[in-house]
C-alpha cells in the first residue's frame, strides 16, 4: 500500500473514531487515549497504548466493521483483558475474551450478531448463553472443557484481533492508567446513563460507584428501628430518672459488628441480581471500614452464617441454593443459629417473590429489605429499591 492509499486509510479511520465520540461517547472518549498505527499483524491489535491495525485487514472493512473493531479493541483494554489470564492457556483465553466483548459490543448496538470480513463474530459461550453474562475466566473453564476439534470447529478462524502483544505489557501501570481513563469518560459524561446493563455492571465494578450511603443508611436505620424498644434495657453508666439507649454501636467511629446479611440463592433470582447483592454488601466494606457481619444464602432453606470483615473474606464466599423462596426460614434460622443472641440487624437482598411472614417474626431485630430489579414492597421493616447494572 502506498503513501496516497495509507493517507485515505487513516483519514477514514479517524472518520469512524470522530463519530464514535458522538455516537457512543463514553467508548468514544477512551479511544483518544489510543493511538493509531499499522503493522503487518494480519487483523488488528491493541497494547492498552495504540491501535494497530493491518491496513489491507483495514481496507477491506466497511465503516460499520470498523467501528466494531475500534469497540473491540478499546473494551479489552476497559476490562484488562490485555494483563490478566498470564498463567492460562493463551489460545483459549484469547478466545474467551473474545466471546465476552464480542457479546456486550452487540448488546451495545442492539443487535444479535455481526460480520467481520465475511466472518460471524464469535459471542456465545459452549452452552450457548451470551458471553456478556461472564467474565473471561469463567468462559476459559468452560472452553477447556471442550475438544481441540470442538474448539476448531467452533471458534477457529473467527479471531476479529490479535493478543500477542499483551503478554509485553506492565500489569499494574497499564490497569491504573485505564481505571483512570474510565473513570474521567464517565466523570465528565455524569455517569453511565444509556449504557447498556451487562456494561454498566462491568464499569461499575471499576469505579466502584456505590450505589447507597452505606454509612448514612445503617447509622439512620440501625438508631432509629431500635428506638422504640432499646429504652427497656438502660445503659448501665447512667442512674437515676434518666434512661438512655444502651444501643452504643457507631457507624462514625465504634466497630460495627453482627450484622446478618442475607443474599437471596432461588431460581426467580437473575445472575446480574445476585452480582448486585454482592457489590452492595462490597460497597458496605469499602465505606466503612469497621464493619463485619456474616452472610448467608437463601432459598428455602438458609445456609450457615459465615463470618466476614474484609472483601477479600467475602469474595471467597460460594454462593448456595437455587430453588424455591421462603422468608420464613430466615427468621426460624435466626433461633438455630444464633440463640438468646440475635444479630444487631438482618439485611435481606432479594427480588422479594415469596410470601412475606408477619412481622412478629422478627423478634425486635431491625430488619432491612433490599429489594433488586422488582417493584415489590416489604409490608414492614426498612425497605430499599434498586437495579442492577
Amino acid at each position: 500500500m502506498d503513501n496516497n492509499e495509507l493517507r485515505e486509510l487513516t483519514n477514514k479511520l479517524l472518520l469512524v473514531r470522530t463519530r464514535l465520540v458522538s455516537t457512543h461517547p463514553f467508548f468514544g472518549r477512551l479511544l483518544l487515549h489510543l493511538q493509531l498505527g499499522y503493522a503487518d499483524c494480519e487483523t488488528a491489535f491493541t497494547d492498552m497504548k495504540r491501535i494497530v491495525f493491518d491496513p489491507n485487514f483495514a481496507k477491506r472493512l466497511n465503516d460499520e466493521e470498523l467501528r466494531f473493531i475500534f469497540l473491540h479493541e478499546v473494551m479489552h483494554c476497559v476490562l484488562h483483558h490485555c494483563t490478566r489470564g498470564r498463567e492460562l492457556k493463551p489460545r483459549l483465553y484469547n478466545i474467551a475474551c473474545d466471546i465476552v466483548v464480542n457479546s456486550l459490543i452487540l448488546e451495545m448496538l442492539g443487535t444479535d450478531n455481526f460480520r467481520i470480513d465475511d466472518f460471524d463474530v464469535m459471542h456465545l459461550v459452549p452452552d450457548g448463553r451470551e458471553g456478556r453474562l461472564f467474565n473471561a475466566e469463567e468462559v476459559y473453564e468452560m472452553l477447556i472443557k471442550l475438544s481441540d476439534k470442538k474448539i476448531s470447529s467452533c471458534y477457529d478462524e473467527k479471531e476479529t484481533d490479535t493478543h500477542v502483544v499483551w503478554s509485553q505489557i506492565v500489569n499494574a501501570l497499564a490497569e491504573d492508567e485505564w481505571d483512570q481513563y474510565v473513570k474521567e469518560s464517565a466523570n465528565k459524561l455524569s455517569g453511565m446513563s444509556g449504557m447498556p446493563c451487562s456494561i454498566q455492571r462491568y464499569i461499575k465494578s471499576i469505579l466502584h460507584m456505590p450505589r447507597m450511603n452505606w454509612r448514612q443508611l445503617l447509622h439512620d436505620f440501625i438508631q432509629y428501628d431500635r428506638s422504640d424498644y432499646t429504652y427497656q434495657t438502660p445503659d448501665r453508666r447512667f442512674q437515676g430518672d434518666v434512661i438512655m439507649p444502651s444501643f452504643q454501636e457507631n457507624i462514625y467511629g465504634e466497630k460495627v459488628e453482627k450484622l446478618w446479611f442475607l443474599i437471596d440463592t432461588s431460581g426467580s433470582i437473575s445472575d446480574a441480581g445476585l452480582a448486585e447483592a454482592f457489590e452492595e454488601i462490597k460497597d458496605a466494606l469499602e465505606q466503612i471500614d469497621n464493619l463485619s457481619g456474616e452472610l448467608s444464602f437463601f432459598d428455602c432453606a438458609v445456609s450457615k452464617p459465615i463470618e466476614f470483615d474484609s472483601v477479600e473474606k467475602l469474595s471467597e464466599i460460594i454462593p448456595v441454593g437455587g430453588g424455591g423462596t421462603s422468608f420464613e426460614v430466615i427468621f426460624e434460622s435466626m433461633e438455630k443459629y444464633y440463640g438468646d443472641e440475635p444479630p444487631k440487624a438482618i439485611i435481606i437482598l432479594t427480588d422479594g417473590y415469596a410470601d412475606f411472614p408477619d412481622e412478629e417474626v422478627r423478634k425486635d431485630v431491625p430488619v432491612m429489605w433490599i429489594i433488586i430489579d422488582s417493584d415489590v414492597d416489604a409490608p414492614w421493616g426498612e425497605c430499599i429499591h434498586i437495579e442492577s447494572y
